[in-house]
């Protein structure tokens, strides 16, 4: 039997399956090389890359018994596929959590103090930028939180001790379970244009996809900052937040995920000076990469081994 990683994985996660399993490992961008390796003895494949992961890949894997994801995403997958052929599909929604909360207020901190601007300004000697410049507080401004899942309710959680008011948008979650929150539920509209700060954190799917927009981001306030380490594509393009800073929409706009990645790094935005870039890192920190392929690990065995996985990290319930 053989599990396939699209990726690699650190050897000490490999240690775990090859007492009783074949590994194979391949590129983590190459759909020839996945198809190709995908045949009978493949009973798992753990997705790790951009890849997508369907129909024809799993016809290709007649014995294939679960799919995992290392991640909160789940986007590169074929879920009606999965579910239609009953192969449960895992990821680790809970262990990035801490992680992926603390790098979206990391660019909230970094846009407001405007880090950027004074460290340049400072390099080119230029002292006196402290009196034509001025910094922002969080203190007293209101954050906007788009998706009020995990990742959501720890970004409020941090940002407590910092006496901002909060918005949030989530339609489909019950609102009274998080009436201790100190959180005001509104819709999209109303974090849009209730807000000094954004940040999403939605999965993508065919409702998120281009959720901020051409049209929708003229309702926020002048000067606004747009965080997201979600996923690329919730927003419609880069174009869009680059005209918004130009217009000054935007003050600031805090980006580690993208429509395309890697992003082009020849398009404008990654030159702009309101733009606080980083490259789909919000998750790779020692503990939470543990996490993740600890949990990853756990739910494969425990299908392999005919037990049900953690309700919790199975996208696709059902199928059990």
């Amino acid at each position: 039997m053989k599990i396939l990683t699209v990726g690699p994985l650190p050897d000490w996660v490999l240690d775990r399956f090859t007492d009783k399993y074949e590994i194979e490992t391949v590129e983590d961008s190459s759909r020839k090389e996945l198809i190709e390796a995908c045949d009978e003895s493949v009973v798992a494949i753990i997705a790790r890359g951009a890849v997508m992961i369907d129909s024809e890949v799993m016809e290709r894997a007649p014995s294939l018994k679960l799919i995992a994801r290392t991640g909160v995403g789940y986007d590169t997958v074929s879920i009606p596929a999965a579910t239609k052929r009953g192969i449960p599909v895992t990821y680790t929604p809970g262990a990035m959590t801490r992680s992926v909360a603390e790098h979206a207020m990391s660019l909230v901190f970094s846009s407001f103090k405007k880090l950027a601007y004074w460290q340049n300004s400072l390099s080119h000697d230029d002292w006196n930028a402290r009196y034509r410049e001025k910094s922002r507080d969080l203190e007293q401004s209101t954050l906007g939180i788009v998706g009020y899942g995990r990742i959501g309710r720890e970004v409020r959680k941090l940002c407590s001790p910092l006496e901002m008011k909060v918005l949030a948008d989530d339609p489909y979650i019950d609102h009274s379970l998080y009436a201790d929150d100190d959180v005001t539920f509104t819709d999209l509209e109303g974090v849009l244009k209730g807000s000094e700060v954004v940040s999403l954190h939605v999965p993508l799917n065919e409702e998120t996809t281009g959720l901020i927009n051409r049209r929708n981001i003229r309702m926020v306030q002048p000067g606004t900052t747009l965080i997201n380490t979600s996923r690329g594509r919730v927003i419609e393009s880069l174009d869009v937040i680059f005209d918004a800073l130009e217009e000054g929409l935007l003050g600031a706009a805090g980006l580690d995920v993208y429509p395309d990645e890697p992003p082009q790094t020849s398009h404008p935005i990654c030159s702009h000076p309101r733009a606080i870039l980083t490259g789909h890192v919000a998750a790779r920190s020692p503990l939470s990469q543990k996490r993740i392929l600890l949990t990853m690990i756990k739910e494969v065995t425990a299908i392999l081994e005919g037990r049900d996985p953690d309700p919790e990290n199975i996208v696709n319930p059902e199928v059990l």
